[in-house]
């Protein structure tokens, strides 16, 4: 079962199983015919109905399971807002936001449990969409400015999501500035799955949005959050 879950080697898997697919709809045909020779009077006709029925399915089901899904776009948390306002813009601190990069080693291309890769948004990588999400929390709490001193950058160290249940999101993004070397958070946000793989992959890029938001509050909320800046 791990095998059709796993994000992991999926162009082997999806070739596993495509064969077992293959072998399925070849021994239920054999089934069909068995009948049909067994019993004269069965309508032919009906027997070719089932056999297309069946193609289709299979087409289907290996369509679907390597479909791209898309995520909706970043909603702004409310609550970090606040939180950076009541931190960086009571003192009257201004910051910028550098480079976010994924390390070394780090797939921004997950993939869907057959082959088709997860957009969390379209035409961004995952370091992308959260520097994006940064930039825009810090913009409605006051505290940005393409020209401040400060600039905060980061680096996402771990990036891994499980689309089986207890489904989650694990992210980890050591942060620094030019004032600060800096910190490391990590946030791990659960979600909802389900058992087939466009549903599944479709709840994986859905929460990617809220994951970002649970590790920007991780942060804002660190103790050494307002040594970014200066």
């Amino acid at each position: 079962m791990f095998v059709l879950f796993s994000r992991k080697k999926p162009k082997i898997y999806g070739s596993i199983l495509f064969i077992v697919l293959g072998r399925i709809f070849v021994a239920f045909l054999r089934v069909l015919h068995a009948l049909r020779d067994a019993n004269p009077f069965i309508n032919h006709r009906k027997i070719q109905n089932v056999r297309a029925l069946l193609q289709e399915k299979i087409c289907l089901s290996m369509i679907t399971g390597c479909s791209t899904t898309n995520s909706v776009p970043y909603k702004a948390s409310t609550s970090n807002v606040i939180t950076i306002q009541q931190s960086l813009g009571k003192m009257g601190k201004k910051v910028s936001i550098g480079n976010i990069i994924a390390a070394k080693g780090i797939d921004e291309s997950p993939v869907c449990r057959l082959m088709g890769p997860v957009n969390v948004a379209p035409g961004k990588t995952l370091s992308q969409y959260i520097k994006d999400a940064f930039q825009e929390e810090l913009f409605l709490a006051g505290v940005y400015s393409p020209n401040a001193p400060s600039k905060i950058s980061g680096t996402i160290t771990s990036l891994d999501f499980s689309s089986v249940s207890p489904a989650n999101w694990d992210i980890t993004m050591a942060v620094k500035s030019n004032n600060s070397s800096g910190y490391s958070v990590s946030a791990k946000y659960p979600f909802n799955t389900s058992f087939d793989a466009y549903s599944a992959y479709k709840n994986v890029a859905n929460a990617f949005g809220p994951a970002v938001q649970t590790l920007i509050k991780k942060v804002v909320t660190h103790p050494q959050f307002n040594s970014l800046a200066r």
